[in-house]
C-alpha cells in the first residue's frame, strides 16, 4: 500500500491519476452550482467538531479560531501552526508536529502555495489525522469572477473538481462541500433566485469561497 507522501508524488507526476480522481469527484458535484450554500465556514466548523476534539490549525494567523472554539467548544484542545515567527504559535513547521488530531484546519491556505506544495501539505495533514479524523478547509471559489484575483499573494487557483480530485487522490473521503456566501437577506435572495440563471449562463458564481470537509478513513475498520 502506498504511503500518503507517495500518493502525493503520483498525483504530481501523473496527469491521468488526478484526471481520474477529478472525474470521480464530479459524480458527487457535477457543477459548482450543485454545491449547496452556507453562510459562514465557521458554522461548518462547529458542526463538524466533537466537543472534545483535538484540533490543529494550519496557517492560523492571529489564532482567531482558538477564540471561537474557547467560546463555543471549551472542551476542544487547540494547537496552531504558522510559518510567521513574529506571532506566537505551537508549531512553525508541519515537520515538527509529532502528535495526531481529530481535525486539521486550513482556512484560505493552499491558494497561497504552489500546487506541489499544496498537495504535499494536504498529504501531511492526512498523516496528522487520527483514523476517522477530518480536514476542514476553505479556498477561494474560482467560479467567482474576482475573489481569487483580489489578493496578489494568491498563487494556485482550485476549481471544485480540482480540489476534490486532489483530496480523493490522496486517499481522503470527501464528506461535504459547501459554497460560502453571507449577505443581507434581500441580497442573498436576489442572487440565489433572480440573478443565478444569468450567472450560470455566463459560467460565474456569486459565492466567493469553497469549504470542504474530507475524512481520513479508519484503516482498522475499513470505514
Amino acid at each position: 500500500m502506498k504511503t500518503t507522501a507517495e500518493r502525493a508524488e503520483k498525483i504530481l507526476s501523473s496527469w491521468s491519476i488526478l484526471y481520474e480522481a477529478r472525474k470521480k469527484f464530479l459524480t458527487q458535484y457535477r457543477t459548482v452550482w450543485d454545491i449547496p450554500v452556507r453562510n459562514r465556514h465557521t458554522d461548518v466548523l462547529l458542526e463538524e467538531l466533537a466537543a472534545d476534539a483535538r484540533v490543529l490549525e494550519i496557517g492560523s494567523s492571529d489564532r482567531q479560531i482558538q477564540r471561537l472554539l474557547a467560546a463555543s467548544l471549551p472542551g476542544a484542545a487547540y494547537k496552531s501552526m504558522d510559518i510567521d515567527r513574529e506571532t506566537l504559535h505551537d508549531y512553525y513547521s508541519l515537520d515538527d508536529v509529532g502528535e495526531t488530531f481529530d481535525a486539521v484546519l486550513a482556512f484560505e491556505v493552499i491558494e497561497h502555495m504552489l500546487l506541489s506544495d499544496g498537495v504535499r501539505l494536504l498529504a501531511r495533514a492526512y498523516d496528522l489525522l487520527s483514523p476517522g479524523g477530518k480536514v476542514i478547509m476553505t479556498t477561494p471559489n474560482v467560479a467567482h469572477p474576482t475573489h481569487f484575483f483580489r489578493d496578489p499573494t494568491h498563487v494556485t487557483p482550485y476549481s471544485h473538481e480540482g480540489l476534490g480530485g486532489v483530496l480523493l487522490g490522496l486517499g481522503y473521503e470527501v464528506t461535504h462541500c459547501w459554497r460560502i456566501y453571507d449577505a443581507p437577506v434581500v441580497t442573498k435572495l436576489m442572487r440565489k433566485y433572480v440573478t443565478a440563471p444569468i450567472q450560470k449562463y455566463l459560467g460565474v458564481d456569486f459565492a466567493h469561497t469553497l469549504a470542504v470537509v474530507a475524512r481520513r478513513p479508519d484503516e482498522r475498520t475499513g470505514r
